[in-house]
């Protein structure tokens, strides 16, 4: 890549970071859930993992806001909890006739999630959550297809105005089945994700 490239380039990111901001800086209207506010979203991305086990998850996300304000060492946020039921389609195996999978269902129960106030529409955000689910995946050594799953992660989410949220994060994802069968290999994966949320009308 030559100077004259790499400049443009960077004027480009900094522009779209400066309007994802929220267009201007002096925009820091609180655009964050008050109590009581129920929400509604959809995301989907891809998962990717060192053994070679990829998929595309899709997830909704029925979130309900328990708290907003500030706690003693918690900066100033808003705090939910969700259930996020989510397929999966299973896009990659290692070795082939050996191992095999193509779907997973299951749900996370609870997802909780932090979203902190910076006073901006962007509004930086961490989250965590365990579930079960059930595949059909094969030689992997998971045992049957009954499994429990952990996740703890992060992310940005961008609010375009009171009702509407898009959201970008990162998750990393725990596999196993909890010694419920004799063969127990967990499997680790990385989540990039991405979606949009709506937020009902707390009154």
């Amino acid at each position: 890549m030559t100077r004259a490239n790499a400049r443009t380039l960077r004027v480009v990111w900094f522009s779209v970071v400066l309007f994802l901001s929220g267009g201007a800086l002096g925009d820091a209207a609180d655009l964050l859930p008050q109590p009581g506010t129920w929400a509604l979203g959809i995301r989907s991305g891809y998962s990717s993992s060192s053994r070679k086990l990829d998929m595309v998850p899709v997830q909704l996300h029925i979130g309900y806001t328990l708290y907003k304000g500030k706690w003693w060492i918690i900066p100033e946020g808003a705090l939910e909890i969700a259930a996020e039921p989510f397929v999966s389609t299973i896009t990659r195996v290692t070795s082939p006739g050996k191992r095999s999978g193509s779907v997973e269902a299951g749900v996370m129960l609870p997802m909780v999630t932090y979203s902190l106030n910076l006073g901006a529409r962007l509004y930086p955000y961490i989250e965590g959550g365990v579930g079960a689910l059930y595949h059909d995946i094969k030689g992997y050594g998971l045992g049957g297809g009954f499994s429990f799953t952990e996740t703890i992660g992060g992310g940005v989410a961008y609010r375009l105005d009171e009702r509407l949220m898009l959201t970008v994060g990162y998750r990393f994802r725990h596999m196993s089945n909890a010694g419920i069968y004799n063969d127990n290999t967990a499997v680790n994966s990385n989540l990039v994700l991405a979606g949009f949320s709506y937020f009902f009308p707390s009154h």
